[in-house]
């Protein structure tokens, strides 16, 4: 696993997919940095002092000679993200914190994913080579993205929209019983990323597998203590420990 490095990149596109989510692509100075599955990078923008310290962000992909990053509209700092032009400089900080662990031969990874999180699943699903199969749930269908992309990197794509728009109506934690009724549940490996309650969920159901936990974060580099997650085995920092736990390891309440 590569080194984190503290580099500046330059915005090549910042395209909108809708009223609340982008994706930012942007040329990193020098060598593309490795990044793995389920890992982040801290991102700001130099001479910026309001927000002054960089904001986490899953790695989505790496397309070309381009690191992008899929965000959505929650505060000051993706506000600030979202009116970034061509030409613009950012500068960051990663990889960071512990990848997704490929599963055991002859087991078939089940990825979970909810609203944005399917930004940290997405390299994954890629990375198995169109054997993953996908569960992505949102409120809505403007919360499901990426859908036809995803339908060509996988072998089964199931969706849920809580309000019936697309797919399944109900959440993906529905749409995940339903698929898991009658099968042997030990054939699978889950990955999961989504909201807390989610993740919870998941949790509760016995599976194996992994969750990629939320948290917010100061220095991203384990150094501030403040995306401490409670686990089974004491506190543990979600910037270096994690985010990727294995399911059953963190205690949600």
């Amino acid at each position: 696993m590569s080194s984190p490095s503290l580099f500046k990149a330059k915005v090549i596109k910042n395209a909108r997919l809708n009223v609340e989510h982008f994706i930012l692509s942007v040329r990193p100075e020098g060598i593309m940095p490795a990044a793995q599955p389920g890992q982040f990078f801290m991102l700001g923008i130099p001479g910026r002092l309001d927000p002054l310290l960089k904001r986490p962000f899953g790695y989505f992909r790496v397309k070309e000679d381009a690191l992008e990053f899929l965000y959505r509209l929650r505060g000051k700092a993706t506000a600030i993200m979202s009116v970034l032009d061509a030409g613009d400089e950012v500068e960051i900080i990663g990889p960071l914190g512990e990848p997704y662990p490929l599963p055991k031969p002859k087991k078939v990874p089940l990825l979970v994913a909810g609203g944005t999180g399917i930004a940290s699943l997405y390299p994954l699903a890629d990375a198995f080579g169109g054997e993953a199969l996908i569960l992505y749930g949102g409120r809505n269908s403007d919360e499901l993205l990426l859908t036809e992309e995803l339908r060509g990197i996988c072998r089964v794509l199931g969706l849920a929209t809580e309000d019936g728009s697309v797919g399944v109506k109900g959440t993906v934690i529905d749409l995940l019983k339903e698929f898991l009724a009658g099968k042997n549940k030990n054939r699978h490996v889950v990955y999961a990323c989504g909201p807390r309650g989610m993740l919870k969920a998941v949790s509760e159901l016995g599976l194996e597998g992994y969750v990629s936990v939320e948290e917010r974060m100061a220095c991203g580099i384990g150094v501030c203590l403040g995306c401490a997650v409670k686990t089974s085995t004491g506190h543990k920092r979600a910037c270096k420990e994690g985010p990727v736990f294995r399911i059953g390891e963190v205690v949600f309440e």
